[in-house]
């Protein structure tokens, strides 16, 4: 009787340790460069040449649409420029690219305008309509409308004290305000812009920056003009108030700022998007010449462009019973980081995936703070999760994974998000962590 005793200790002991080994995993961030949506260089190309499009979107994510409106200074926009916008805006969304959209009234130097700005307003009103059918596709939409370019200088409403100056400028903003949808951002051109915007309450947590003088002169050729404000104080203003928002721009001239270590410090406080690809090859092939943490600094600094997400930890126990996964379920806790110089849209969800055979479920992860952090920082979230018992009654090995998707019946890689680990698989949308192996016909086990 004593060693029967002795034995049923033993294997309660044995079971309560299985039962407490704890799981904890370490991971690495790779260098690879990832084809991951709505970030990264992009290229401009006319609404009404949509058909270069399928082309552009071999080599970027993210185009720019520059929308030409020089013939109607007089008159609203006809049915056929709104089919052109519709074209090229369902286009890109067939071809999985993000648009950066700007109106203008030339794209060129010495432009007409409307003779008054309610025609502009008009105009706003016809293309946010367009837009809007669009949200989930537009990554922001540059103010423009205003001089030439639409980059708000040379306008005849740019004229005159910075008074009258300031109220065309708002107007503008506001009419983007009144007509596009709510979640649809708007960029600016210079930092001042979007603070006098602040003090009206207009596009409220909407306003970002495009800079289209990036690295140029001390003051990027005028886009850092407020008389209280240096470049640094400028940049350590947007570190903090535009973390959240989309960024990005065009580099005119190689200069010194324009060094791979210096972009890299200035785009991470400028939380830095997109890039143009074309504008200014020197820089770029400057910055193919050189390297940065080991590899070419061109593609580090292309790599942290927008968000940049890797798994870094994940803790769970080793071992599991099988009533205890479909009953009282498993723990798991996750740290995700993002190196990336700009935070990921709220529009992605985060969900923990577990794939037997051909069964699949998904269930989303809360994380609020995901869609804040950048430049290396991180978050954790914790979720406890019920393995259905037809999962548990296969033979197949259930993988652990991450997905983030817009929703979870988005399938296609191109949609979904792959994270820059380094040994993780991405396969079908799905980050595969760690498996779930079967020991015996009541206990599994966890294993890389």
């Amino acid at each position: 009787m004593m060693l029967i005793f002795v034995i049923i200790i033993f294997l309660i002991l044995t079971v309560y340790m299985i039962w407490q080994q704890k799981g904890h995993w370490n991971f690495q961030e790779g260098k690879q460069i990832l084809n991951n949506p709505d970030r990264g260089f992009y290229i401009q190309v006319n609404s009404a040449d949509y058909e270069r499009i399928p082309e552009l979107a071999k080599e970027v994510r993210v185009i720019l649409l520059a929308f030409h409106m020089d013939e109607y200074i007089h008159e609203e926009l006809s049915e056929e420029k709104m089919d052109e916008l519709r074209c090229a805006l369902e286009t890109a969304r067939q071809e999985q690219v993000s648009v950066i959209f700007r109106a203008a009234y030339g794209f060129y130097d010495d432009v007409s305008e409307p003779e008054k700005m309610e025609r502009m307003g008009t105009h706003i009103s016809q293309i946010s309509k367009v837009l809007n059918e669009y949200e989930e596709n537009i990554l922001v939409v540059q103010a423009g409308m205003l001089g030439e370019y639409g980059e708000w200088h040379s306008s005849i409403y740019l004229e005159g004290n910075e008074e009258n100056q300031k109220r065309s400028r708002l107007y503008i903003l506001r009419k983007w305000e009144e007509y596009l949808n709510p979640e649809i951002k708007v960029a600016v051109r210079r930092p001042r812009f979007i603070r006098e915007a602040m003090k009206e309450n207009i596009l409220a947590g909407r306003l970002s920056l495009h800079n289209d003088a990036l690295l140029s002169t001390d003051s990027d050729m005028g886009t850092y003009d407020d008389p209280d404000m240096g470049r640094m104080e400028e940049l350590d203003w947007m570190k903090n108030a535009l973390a959240e928002q989309v960024n990005g721009g065009e580099m005119p001239t190689p200069e010194e700022f324009s060094l791979p270590e210096n972009a890299d410090k200035e785009f991470g406080l400028m939380h830095v998007t997109y890039l143009n690809l074309k504008y200014n090859e020197e820089v770029l092939k400057r910055w193919s010449d050189m390297t940065m943490d080991d590899m070419n600094a061109k593609d580090y600094l292309e790599n942290h462009l927008g968000y940049r997400l890797f798994l870094s930890e994940l803790a769970m126990r080793k071992m599991y019973f099988e009533p205890e996964l479909s009953m009282a379920g498993m723990q798991i806790r996750i740290k995700l980081c993002n190196t990336g110089y700009g935070a990921i849209s709220p529009k992605y969800k985060l969900y923990l995936s577990l794939t037997s055979g051909e069964k699949q479920i998904l269930q989303e992860i809360s994380l609020p703070k995901l869609y804040s952090i950048s430049n290396k920082q991180t978050v954790e979230g914790q979720i406890t999760v019920k393995i259905p018992k037809e999962f548990l009654q296969d033979s197949e090995n259930i993988v652990i994974g991450l997905k983030i998707a817009g929703n979870e019946e988005v399938k296609e890689e191109k949609n979904c998000i792959e994270l820059a680990n380094q040994e993780l698989t991405y396969r079908d949308g799905i980050n595969e962590v760690i498996t779930l192996e079967k020991v015996s016909k009541w206990l599994y086990k966890v294993s890389r």
